[in-house]
């Protein structure tokens, strides 16, 4: 069995075909430990994953319906499937930038039998899942 840091991320299947459009935001941004506990709570349906690029960062973001996203600094997302999962990754950066990028020290996760939820700040700040 490999160790946990060599196991290849499991992403969804991708459906459609591609569609280019230009970036509003660096990917590179989202290699950000913070925006991943954020992004993990408003897109809990999300899946991310990424390398390093000699000019910064490639990410593939993925959902179970079979949309899809990839981009690389300086380069044009590429879009795949239903919807615009690119399109909602900037607007959760841009809601996490509002929010002043806290640093992983700002969140909690409380826990009860009906369930878990991530909150930013205060337990009564939760961070609810966005829109699907």
């Amino acid at each position: 069995m490999p160790m946990r840091a060599h196991r290849v991320p499991d992403l969804h299947d991708v459906q459609g075909k591609g569609r280019y459009r230009a970036a509003g935001l660096d990917p590179a941004l989202l290699l950000d430990l913070g925006f991943a506990l954020y992004a993990g709570a408003r897109l809990p349906e999300v899946r991310l994953i990424h390398q390093g690029t000699g000019e910064g960062a490639q990410v593939w973001v993925t959902r179970e319906n079979g949309s899809a996203a990839t981009a690389a600094t300086g380069e044009e997302v590429w879009q795949y499937g239903p919807g615009f999962l690119w399109e909602e990754i900037e607007q959760t950066w841009w809601e996490y930038e509002t929010e002043g990028r806290p640093d992983t020290e700002q969140f909690g996760l409380t826990v009860t039998d009906r369930g878990q939820q991530v909150w930013l700040r205060d337990p009564r700040e939760i961070v609810r899942p966005g829109r699907t």
